[in-house]
């Protein structure tokens, strides 16, 4: 289903070559994606660059419909010395000096990252903000965020039944050609961070992690622990129980790849939630600071529970920054009988 309206496809502009600004998180970048196929819709044949960080380079050389990417070490843009920012902006610009692009799109509320991009000849830039064509001021909260990337860059109000679609993530291994003898659940238990900040707000209980762990085991089922490197601490609160250890031993790819041959996974507000989606697995999210509307798995097969309903402080999260919050109630008030009751749902 297209985003547009009868009679409001028509192009503003010719447009031939477009720069999509978006260096991460993880999650933020992968919701972005369901923009690639409304360009090839709106803009047939136009030619996508996209601007990204070295960590998510190998995910996005396997999307469908991007042509060139050009990256940037977020570490040492973001966190390194004076001289580091300037050594890795200057190698940006030595790829986009004097490129022309018809389109830049740019999703960020801070001007910082369009540094990135000065030497590029760029005819017209769209992103966040108020949008003179609808007066809608983007990102609307309570909003898959997927769907204001792709109203930013239409400029038009999207239909009210419009369900944004991810872009084909090649080489995926077909789930008929895996053979699986039992159910294989996946848990992400830590993530929830990124490089400029760890919003352990966001994550489920380890606890409740283990009491779901016992839970899934009980019933046969295939228990597996994946996560980056750092996630490794995970592992000390499931000493003692079988399970298949994948932390710290996959890049994105491989993760995404993995997840094409498990039932479902189970996590919190984090990057894997989101990968989960190109590899068509179905998710059971959990959420508490944050509005699942905005950030829910968009696979039809996938669940979430909002912990907190009796809080008055939920959501805590304005787009930007969390409350000072250091006990977040939400997700603790998330029982593990009650995610392994929809667990069980799903996987009927």
């Amino acid at each position: 289903m297209s985003l547009f309206h009868s009679g409001a496809t028509k192009p503003f502009l010719i447009v031939k070559k477009i720069l999509i600004v978006k260096i991460g998180a993880i999650g933020d970048v992968v919701m972005c994606l369901p923009l690639i196929p409304e360009i090839k819709k709106m803009h047939p044949g136009a030619e996508i660059t996209w601007l990204c960080g070295n960590q998510v380079r190998p995910l996005l050389e396997r999307i469908e419909g991007i042509d060139k990417l050009i990256s940037v070490d977020e570490n040492r843009l973001l966190k390194g010395s004076f001289f580091s920012r300037i050594s890795e902006i200057s190698k940006v610009w030595a790829q986009l000096a004097f490129q022309k692009f018809d389109l830049a799109l740019y999703y960020y509320h801070s001007n910082l990252y369009k540094l990135l991009y000065l030497p590029a000849l760029t005819q017209k830039t769209q992103g966040f903000g108020k949008q003179k064509n609808t007066g809608t001021n983007l990102p609307v909260p309570g909003r898959h965020h997927s769907l204001e990337y792709i109203q930013a860059f239409s400029g038009v109000k999207a239909g009210e039944n419009f369900q944004p679609e991810y872009p084909v993530f090649r080489n995926l291994p077909k789930k008929d050609q895996i053979e699986t003898t039992t159910k294989r659940v996946v848990f992400a238990c830590g993530g929830a961070k990124n490089i400029l900040r760890n919003d352990d707000l966001r994550r489920w209980p380890i606890s409740h992690y283990k009491s779901l762990g016992k839970l899934v085991l009980d019933q046969g089922w295939e228990l597996i622990l994946t996560g980056a490197p750092s996630d490794s601490w995970v592992k000390d609160e499931f000493s003692g129980m079988p399970f298949t250890d994948l932390i710290g031993t996959q890049n994105l790819c491989v993760f995404v790849d993995y997840l094409a041959s498990a039932d479902v996974l189970v996590t919190h507000d984090s990057g894997p939630l989101h990968l989960a989606d190109l590899a068509e697995c179905p998710v059971l999210g959990l959420f508490g600071p944050t509005m699942p509307e905005e950030k829910k798995s968009l696979n039809k097969k996938s669940r979430y529970i909002w912990g907190g309903a009796h809080l008055a402080c939920r959501p805590c999260y304005d787009g930007k920054e969390y409350a000072a919050c250091e006990n977040n109630l939400c997700l603790k008030s998330v029982e593990p009988e009650t995610v392994f009751a929809e667990l069980q749902n799903m996987l009927k």
